[in-house]
């Protein structure tokens, strides 16, 4: 097994066949539930043998913004303006449309 390690001896990855680049070759015994349990830097290599991080804390993923973004807010707008420009550009044809045909009757 390789093991790759930061500068904190945390350990960010590891490869049970092959090696890889700047890997550390370890034939030492693993923590119980090391492979099914591992995250990058949940376990420390320390004294030539992998530990648990007793510092580890689950990094907690940003969880999108549900409302819209500025830029969807600005074509939101946009488009908006777009169709209330066609609406009085249609209401400027017809009446253009009925001037055209001699005016409106009363």
């Amino acid at each position: 097994m390789q093991l790759l390690i930061n500068n904190q001896q945390a350990i960010t990855g590891y490869v049970t066949t092959g090696s890889v680049e700047q890997g550390i070759e370890y034939t030492g015994k693993l923590p119980d539930g090391f492979e099914e349990n591992f995250k990058p830097s949940c376990y420390l290599f320390q004294n030539g043998t992998v530990v648990a991080n007793p510092n580890y804390v689950t990094p907690v993923e940003p969880t999108p913004d549900s409302g819209p973004t500025a830029e969807q807010e600005s074509l939101t707008a946009m488009a908006q303006q777009m169709a209330d420009q066609q609406q009085h550009i249609a209401s400027l044809e017809q009446a253009l449309t009925a001037l055209a045909q001699g005016g409106t009757k009363s």
